[in-house]
């Protein structure tokens, strides 16, 4: 194989690699089907040139020709490739593809059976070759083949100097280059050359390297033409947060994306060719949809219930209409379905709120009412129990009995009134020592409890006073009433970067697991008396300060309360529950926070 042919194969060779690596980069861009398609007939072209220049014999020589006689594809598809790449709007009618590529065909019978547009090969300096016939079509064939490789191009530099965007600009420059080179190469050697009477190779094969180098690399390196609408719906049915089916009119799925797979537990294999009534929890409601669907051809927000693999139920809005063809038949359903699972509990648990919102509304009232008439009774049972001296021992226990049940009652209605009421806090500095101290002077400790004090004496901390000793004496006292026997109340307290902890660690019976999750919920207690509200109003006042309060318990073992409290107060809180945002300096004794 001489040098020419050498090179001319492999031109070709490399050629076709670029025109398929373009292709697989994306197989559903119509341009890159047409770059692989040019590539393809152009490496056919060159083949068989070069195969024929390699002939042996004038027999050998004329079957290759004869072979290679699928070159007006190769030149038409140039054009059709310059007309995609600039979108122009005469690919729409159907006539364009008829006036491209019906020459094409003629030629190529012409060409293949006929001797009118070559000649039969003869023996030159680089091997065998044919020429131009020199008669009326073969002047023809030689115009249409300038012409159609020289509009490609024009079109294509036209293209490139349209544009403004600059990145636009490069990538268009690459395929107007890609255009350029091998067409003023062919012109040179196939045209202008032999009406000079100068005979010379078709470097055309050759040149054509340089169209699918410049070209492929614009695709692979700038994207060009990746973006397509093809592409773009696979992309948003792959993406999109809610699940999607594609089915047939009778309900078969067909396709569905990622997001159904996740949703429902399925393989994909596993939906594919199934009914989507596998989804559902009761067939009648997902029958009743397509009834519907059937009179309004779209529905929106259809509200279902639909079960994944495992068995959960989860709530859903179906909407779904139908994809018509080209021809208006209906030809399938095209399906959302949108979780609301979360959003219905969210719905339940603010329901849920506000019936405890309003409760608590109406308790605070109730219990400003019944502190009087409580007063009242306990202040006649205390009068009895001192001045009457005539009472049995019986009656004396039964005041006593009056005494201590207006007593809880006074309790839980406090309760109510703190849970329900706003909440202010007025800051000031203390120490824990001091603050615990006060704290214990209102508590009576048994003497089965021994109090273990590892508290700091320092640092001195923002908070409110009598808030923050409320939740002191709410836990110790639960930590009390969890040792009937013997037991120790340690205290401790550590100091954490710009944090105080403190600990509440008792020797108790412990808390339930069942309990433990919910302990801080309002109306959860484990005991026969009160109404369960007490830690959850000692969360609210911790968090009120920008703290946490946490519990850890062991059945049996004891509990641990720990709560911690910022040092010193941010300057500003926001306030999110009541909508109020209020200002505060942490150098000022008083400072107020409505919550």
């Amino acid at each position: 194989m001489n040098a020419l042919a050498l090179l001319t194969f492999s031109s070709s060779i490399i050629s076709i690699s670029f025109g398929v690596v373009v292709y697989t980069f994306n197989r559903r861009a119509l341009l890159n089907k047409v770059f692989l398609a040019t590539s393809f007939f152009g490496f056919l072209y060159a083949f068989t040139e070069v195969m024929m220049w390699q002939s042996s014999d004038v027999a050998s020589a004329t079957l290759w020709s004869k072979m290679g006689s699928t070159w007006p594809f190769f030149v038409v598809l140039v054009l059709h490739f310059a007309l995609v790449f600039t979108g122009s709007k005469w690919l729409k009618n159907k006539f364009a593809y008829l006036l491209l590529y019906l020459p094409a065909v003629l030629f190529l019978i012409i060409s293949l059976f006929t001797n009118l547009l070559f000649a039969p090969p003869i023996m030159t300096y680089y091997g065998y070759d044919d020429f131009s016939s020199n008669t009326i079509l073969s002047s023809i064939s030689t115009i249409w083949v300038a012409v159609l490789p020289v509009l490609a191009f024009v079109l294509c530099f036209r293209h490139y100097h349209a544009t403004a965007e600059e990145n636009h600009r490069q990538q268009r420059k690459l395929v107007a280059i890609a255009f350029g080179i091998p067409v003023s190469t062919y012109l040179v050697t196939n045209v202008i050359l032999p009406l000079t009477g100068i005979n010379t190779p078709n470097l055309g094969h050759f040149a054509v390297l340089f169209f699918a180098v410049f070209a492929g690399y614009g695709i692979l390196k700038h994207e060009l033409f990746t973006f397509d609408a093809a592409m773009a719906t696979e992309n948003i049915i792959s993406t999109i947060p809610d699940s999607l089916i594609l089915a047939d009119m009778k309900g078969k799925i067909l396709k569905v994306n990622k997001r159904l797979v996740k949703f429902s537990g399925y393989n994909e294999d596993e939906l594919i060719g199934n009914s989507m009534t596998k989804l559902c929890t009761e067939e009648i409601y997902f029958a009743n949809a397509l009834k519907e669907l059937a009179e309004k051809r779209v529905i929106n927000g259809y509200e279902l219930t639909l079960k994944t693999k495992f068995g959960d139920q989860k709530n859903v809005l179906f909407s779904t209409s139908v994809v018509k063809s080209k021809t208006g038949r209906d030809v399938g359903l095209t399906c959302i379905i949108h979780d609301i699972t979360k959003l219905k509990e969210l719905e339940r648990r603010l329901v849920k709120s506000e019936r405890f919102a309003s409760i608590g509304e109406l308790a605070g009232q109730v219990g400003h009412d019944l502190r009087n008439p409580l007063t009242a009774i306990k202040n006649g049972a205390y009068y009895l129990i001192k001045r009457e001296k005539g009472l049995t021992e019986t009656g004396r226990k039964m005041l006593e009995t009056i005494d201590n049940a207006v007593e809880d009652s006074d309790r839980i209605i406090s309760c109510l009134v703190d849970y329900a009421s706003d909440l202010r806090l007025d800051v000031s500095p203390c120490t824990l020592k001091s603050l615990f101290s006060s704290a214990l002077q209102k508590i009576e400790i048994p003497k089965r409890i021994e109090v273990i004090d590892h508290l700091l004496y320092e640092p001195e901390i923002f908070l409110d006073v009598s808030k923050v000793e409320n939740v002191i004496t709410r836990i110790i006292r639960n930590a009390i009433e969890a040792m009937p026997q013997n037991g120790t109340l340690e205290l401790r307290s550590t100091q954490k970067g710009s944090n105080i902890e403190i600990a509440f660690i008792d020797s108790g019976v412990g808390i339930p697991a069942n309990i433990l999750l919910k302990v801080f919920s309002p109306l959860v207690t484990t005991k026969a008396k009160g109404m369960g509200l007490g830690l959850a109003i000692c969360k609210r006042i911790v968090e009120a300060h920008e703290g946490k309060i946490k519990v850890e318990s062991t059945e049996g073992k004891g509990t641990t309360f720990t709560i911690t409290l910022p040092i010193k107060p941010r300057i500003e809180l926001a306030v999110v529950n009541d909508w109020v945002t209020a200002e505060a300096s942490s150098s000022a004794k008083e400072k107020y926070y409505l919550l």
